[in-house]
């Protein structure tokens, strides 16, 4: 079922150019697996949900990030990468293999039949380069260390990309200005909304929690 694009798509202070990109972000995001192999796009999809789960900021709403990071995989990216790392495509396909071969190297089971915490300790030793040496997998521990930060980055980077996410967050830096002016903001905080700005509550980082 397509989603309903939030209101504030409909802004005077978000120009066509801007709509349209947010609102085919929408589309792709509601799209199929076209880069990545179906046992790779499958881990993805659960190491996605345990590094964002979503039911706390989206409630019932659950974006598919895995399709969104797969669709970009096919194009010119950000334009670099690691020198230790092959191409994007490669690395994702490589980097989500060498993710199941150290799960079954630790655990003795697949990534995703792993339990949630083995997941959690195991994407936690990846990103920190902590893990065992495992001669099965294409990934050195430092090379999943390498590649581990850089799908962090793509999940979150997903995930704040989507209007409905934006929405939900209360995100409205893409209402600079519409077609016929830019027309900017007036506020100088970030607690300070402007008028023409959506009414869902911002969500900041609590400064007190340890």
């Amino acid at each position: 079922m397509p989603r309903t694009p939030p209101d504030f798509l409909q802004s005077d202070h978000i120009s066509a150019r801007t709509r349209s990109a947010l609102l085919q972000r929408m589309e792709d995001e509601q799209g199929k697996r076209e880069h990545l192999s179906a046992s790779s796009f499958h881990c993805l999809e659960q190491v996605c949900d345990d590094i964002l789960p979503q039911s706390s900021l989206l409630g019932d709403v659950h974006l598919n990030l895995a399709v969104m990071i797969d669709k970009t995989l096919a194009g010119p990216g950000d334009g670099w990468r690691f020198a230790d790392l092959p191409t994007d495509l490669k690395a994702w396909e490589m980097g989500l293999a060498s993710l199941n071969d150290y799960a079954q190297h630790l655990f003795g089971s697949s990534y995703t039949a792993l339990k949630a915490e083995d997941r959690g300790s195991l994407l936690d030793d990846a990103f920190a380069g902590t893990l065992p040496a495992c001669s099965s997998a294409a990934f050195s521990p430092a090379q999943m260390a390498l590649w581990s930060g850089d799908m962090r980055t793509a999940i979150v980077s997903s995930f704040l990309a989507h209007p409905i996410a934006q929405d939900k967050l209360g995100i409205s830096a893409n209402m600079t200005g519409g077609d016929k002016e830019i027309q900017g903001f007036s506020a100088h905080s970030l607690e300070q909304k402007e008028a023409f700005e959506p009414e869902n509550e911002r969500r900041f980082l609590n400064r007190n929690h340890p």
